[in-house]
Order: structure tokens, then C-alpha cells, then sequence
């Protein structure tokens, strides 16, 4: 039975030994880049094209780029191709940067620019250091759906005869009636006849075909991989010419005029029987459609450098390795966010904690619109607790990460005044979610009080940790956390839909399960538990706020899914409260 080729090394899926006659491609009717971008052109113009063999020239291609991974202690693993796209951004298939389902971080991966001979040295090539991995946030591993990562550059990209920008496709013409009677080139240094990844760029030509012949070639295994909302295409020529293992990621290219193009990734493709190492030819591959995720594109160029939403330069810091688990991590400072919120009982001196919240800024918290939602409560919101690991002692005496002992003191601050989200409820269970101002900013110079990162764009991560208290339970006083994978939401939306409660599609809620359900107790965190991830960017790991948890089934109804508000989601409304508070960020 035919599968999904695995990417040698451990790199799941697809490309191939470049072969075939390369055609010179003519298309007619499409538009070229803007007035002012120089991109898609080739500067080395006295040379030719091969007429009937698949080594590429040298210079040929001075936008597609070798992705390596750096080895501890030992020389770069090719991993796959990818694309010049700015002088900042290398665009390729997200699962090149998730091998085996480990999530590499930024300085794991090198970029060599300019390059012909795969492994042999060259006076025209260029190697560029990653400071940033930004996978589409819908990527989908086990499905290869939305196959797209952005590589940025520690350093911008200098530019030469060999080395330049590749043009995006124009997204008014995304029809794929544009190219099914044309002929798009691929390259690589993928897997040959050999099984060997091949020492020097090879080129082929492929052609794109309509999303039903691709559908009918194969049904089993398109209909799980090829995208249902036309975000990816096929393409192939059902003989020896394809790509294969190793050409992950690199483009598609078509010349409009004297202009290039990249119009699809390399994503995946089919296995033949019995051979891991070998790719089947005569088979189509799935290829991304750039122009599908041009606004994606567009919206990080635009925040190029800028991942912090409240512009705060510490925030979120961990000092761990990037690849270290978070189960093994040290739960003391390690989540300085998290907050406490203090009720009062109304008539009463009594005060309680019974929801949390994460700092996000010197002066504010989020949490749950619900939580401070006291209309007809008998508690009432009066402050917030900072800096807590374990309420039962103060101060807190722990080692920290590198073993030394720390005592710390919580800070208890007074809230100023709580924002709820102008369609708090509305429509019901949705757009749950406040802030709250405090009377004092909060000391953040202390280890175990500081914000934590919001972020400009959503990004993917197979895996999120919440962290917090729980309502009850063992040790329900110190500071638990759990790993949390994200659940499909459709699914979601499908569970709640039978307790007769409707989540929005307009994605304010995100979903989840517990990873390691056998180490969960029967008990919720508290509301307001914040969901976060570590994102390894600039030379420096910091965490970063998904969502703040809202409500669950009760009890050890392990089968359903947790939900919390998206903070992404509320971004542009976050950030508008805090400066018509504060001023401009």
C-alpha cells in the first residue's frame, strides 16, 4: 500500500530526483511585480538552459536556498530547499522544521544562499544564521495541511549574481486555470535513482493538474493530504521526472515574460511499495499555494522584528535550552506571570482566590471576562497577587533553575479598574475575556514577578503548557502546570454543541486536551490559567500567551476538551485599552 514519503533523516515527506527535458515556459495574460521590486530576475543572462539533461547551472536559481540543520559536535544535516522571498525571509514547508515531530528551534537551523554543490565549497555562496522559525499557525502535522514556515535572517540578505529574491504570484490570479497548460520548474538536491541526495542543483520541469485528477490518481491518500479550501495544488507528469525526499520546501517556478515567479512548496508525495528510500515518479505531489497564503506572507514581512505586541523587552524570558522539556523544567520563577485574583465576600472581612490572570504589562492582567463579571455575585474583585509559588508560605523558599536557593515575596496589589470586553456574553460564552488596571505598577524587577510576551501574529506549536492553580485537589496550593495539546476545533465545537453550548467560528476559542492524561487529576485549573509556548527568536527564548483558560466538563470526563479564550484574538483590542490607558506603546 502506497504512503506518505518520509523525508530522509527522520524528516517527514516528499521530493525527488529532478529529471527531464526542461521547457522553456510561456505564459500569457499574467501580471508582473509592482513598479520599484526588483525580484525574479536572473543576473547571470548569458546562460542557457539545458536542453535534455537535469543538472542545473550554476547561478541558474539564485533565489532557492539549502536548509540545514546544525548538529552539536558534528558538520550541518541537509534537510531541505526553500526560497528567497525578501531580504529578510527564506519561505519553505513547515514539517522541514519539525523533524519527528520535534520542534527545532531557530538556532538549530543555518541557511546556505547561492549554492550549487550541496557539500563542496563555493566562492558564490553564503550561509545566514536563523533568528526565527514562524510556522503557519494552522500547520497540521499529521495531515501536512498549510505546509508553510518563514525563515528570518539573523542578517539581512546581500544580494548578487548569485544570490536573489524570487517574486510571490500575484494573488488575483490564483486560479489554477493560470498554469494548467504551462510548465513549472523545481529544484533540488533531492534523492535520485541512487536513493542518494544528489551534490549538485538539479532542475525539472512538472505540470499542474486540477484538483479532481489529482483526487481520482489516488483517493486514499490525496483526500487525507490535499487541502479541501484549495490552499495547495498536484502536480507531476506520472513518469520519471518528480520530485523527491530532500526537495521539501524548494519552489515552483514560472517565468512570466523575463520575470520569475514561485508559485507552490514542495510538501509531499506518495511512497512506492516496499522502498523508504525511493520515491514514486509516476505519482503526483502536493505542492502549497503561495498565493492562497499571500496575506500571510504580507502580515509578517510588516512585522518583521516585532513579536512583542506591548513592546516590552523583557518579557517572557526563559533561560532554559530551547529543545529542553517543559515537563522537566523547575515550576518555581518559571511562570512569574501567572496571577492570583482576590475576591471579598461581600459583608465579610473574608478574602478568596478563586480565579487567575497573566501579567501582560507593569499595569495589566488578563483573564476571563466571567471572572469579574460581579453583577449579581456576592464576591467582589478588590486585588491581585503577584509573585506566588506556594500560598501556604511567604516568602517562598526554593532553588531556582540553577540551583540556588531564592526567597521570594509576593506583591498584593489593588485593582484600579476592570475592562471587560465590550461584547462580553454576547453572543453567549463568547468574547469572555477583561482586563484588569492596577492602582501601582507591579515591581518587575524581581525574579518572580514579570509579564509575559503577547504576540503580533499567531504562531504554531504542536504543544502549550497551562499553568496555574487548581481548584482543589493535592497539593492544590503550589503552582501546577500541564502539557496541552490543541484539539481539532470542528471536533470541539461538535462536543460542546451536545451540552447546548455554541463556540464561535469566528476563533475566539481555542481548545485542548492534556497531553499526559494519566498524570491529570479530576480537577480544573482555576479561570483565568494562562496557556503559553516558548518561541526561540532573536537569539533568546520567551514565552508567549496563546490563551487564558475559560471552562471545561467536570470531574473525569477525560474524553472532553478544555477551552480558553485566544488572547491573538483580542490582540488589536488589548493593545488600543492599554494605550488609551497608558499612552502609546
Amino acid at each position: 500500500m502506497k504512503s506518505l514519503i518520509p523525508i530522509s533523516r527522520g524528516f517527514p515527506t516528499v521530493i525527488s530526483a529532478l529529471s527531464a527535458t526542461c521547457l522553456l515556459l510561456t505564459c500569457c495574460g499574467l501580471p508582473v511585480q509592482g513598479a520599484g521590486v526588483e525580484c525574479g530576475v536572473r543576473k547571470l543572462t548569458h546562460m542557457g538552459y539545458i536542453a535534455h539533461g537535469y543538472e542545473a547551472v550554476e547561478g541558474m536559481w539564485p533565489w532557492h536556498a539549502g536548509i540545514f540543520m546544525n548538529v552539536r559536535n558534528g558538520p550541518q544535516q541537509y534537510i531541505c530547499g526553500g526560497s528567497i522571498i525578501s531580504e529578510y525571509f527564506v519561505i519553505t514547508a513547515a514539517h522541514c522544521t519539525v523533524p519527528n515531530r520535534n520542534i527545532l528551534a531557530a538556532n538549530m537551523v543555518s541557511v546556505h544562499l547561492g549554492l550549487h554543490n550541496r557539500t563542496g565549497p563555493s566562492e558564490h555562496s553564503k550561509m545566514y544564521d536563523v533568528v526565527e522559525i514562524i510556522r503557519h499557525e494552522a500547520f497540521n502535522m499529521n495531515n501536512l495541511r498549510n505546509d508553510v514556515a518563514l525563515l528570518r535572517m539573523a542578517d539581512d540578505i546581500e544580494y548578487s549574481d548569485y544570490i536573489q529574491p524570487v517574486c510571490l504570484w500575484p494573488v488575483e490570479k490564483k486560479s489554477l486555470n493560470s498554469i494548467l497548460n504551462s510548465r513549472g520548474y523545481v529544484v533540488g538536491w533531492g534523492r535520485g535513482d541512487t536513493h542518494n541526495y544528489a551534490e549538485l542543483l538539479q532542475e525539472a520541469t512538472l505540470a499542474a493538474v486540477e484538483y479532481e485528477t489529482c483526487l481520482k490518481s489516488h483517493p486514499t491518500h490525496f483526500q487525507k493530504l490535499l487541502s479541501d479550501d484549495k490552499s495547495s495544488y498536484c502536480a507531476g507528469n506520472q513518469n520519471q521526472t518528480n520530485v523527491c525526499s530532500g526537495d521539501s520546501g524548494g519552489g515552483m517556478y514560472y517565468n512570466i515574460g523575463s520575470t520569475w515567479y514561485i508559485r507552490g512548496l514542495v510538501s509531499t508525495g506518495v511512497l512506492p511499495v516496499g522502498d523508504s528510500a525511493a520515491c514514486n515518479a509516476k505519482e503526483y505531489v502536493i505542492f502549497s499555494d503561495i498565493p492562497y497564503y499571500l496575506g500571510w506572507i504580507t502580515k509578517h514581512q510588516e512585522n518583521v522584528k516585532k513579536r512583542n505586541l506591548l513592546n516590552l523587552g523583557s518579557c517572557g524570558l526563559d533561560t532554559y535550552n530551547a529543545s529542553y522539556p517543559e515537563q522537566d523544567k523547575s515550576r518555581f520563577l518559571q511562570y512569574p506571570w501567572v496571577a492570583m485574583l482576590e475576591f471579598k465576600v461581600r459583608g465579610s472581612t473574608s478574602n478568596l482566590t478563586m480565579c487567575n490572570g497573566a501579567l501582560i504589562h507593569p499595569r495589566f492582567v488578563v483573564t476571563v471576562g466571567h471572572c469579574v463579571d460581579d453583577s449579581a455575585s456576592k464576591y467582589k474583585l478588590t486585588s491581585v497577587r503577584l509573585g506566588e509559588y506556594n500560598f501556604k508560605t511567604n516568602p517562598d523558599k526554593e532553588k531556582d533553575a540553577k540551583g540556588v536557593e531564592q526567597s521570594t515575596f509576593i506583591q498584593v496589589i489593588d485593582i484600579e479598574k476592570v475592562i471587560q470586553h465590550p461584547m462580553f456574553n454576547q453572543p453567549r460564552y463568547d468574547n469572555n475575556i477583561a482586563l484588569l488596571k492596577l492602582k501601582t505598577p507591579a515591581d518587575t524587577g524581581r525574579p518572580n514577578v514579570r509579564p509575559v510576551c503577547l504576540p503580533t501574529l499567531e504562531d504554531f506549536n504542536e504543544m502549550y503548557t497551562i499553568a496555574g492553580w487548581k481548584r482543589v485537589g493535592k497539593q492544590n496550593h503550589i503552582i501546577r502546570r500541564d502539557v496541552v495539546a490543541l484539539e481539532d476545533y470542528g471536533t470541539c465545537q461538535s462536543i460542546y454543541s451536545k451540552m447546548k453550548i455554541k463556540l464561535s467560528g469566528e476563533g475566539s476559542h481555542i481548545c485542548g486536551t492534556y497531553h499526559h492524561k494519566e498524570q491529570m487529576d479530576c480537577f480544573h485549573y482555576m479561570a483565568g490559567a494562562p496557556l503559553q509556548y516558548v518561541k526561540n527568536a532573536d537569539r533568546k527564548n520567551q514565552y508567549f500567551l496563546k490563551g487564558v483558560f475559560a471552562y471545561g466538563f467536570p470531574g473525569c470526563q477525560l474524553n472532553y476538551t478544555d477551552v480558553f479564550m485566544s488572547v491573538n484574538k483580542y490582540a488589536s483590542w488589548i493593545k488600543m485599552v492599554v494605550e488609551e490607558e497608558e499612552g502609546p506603546l
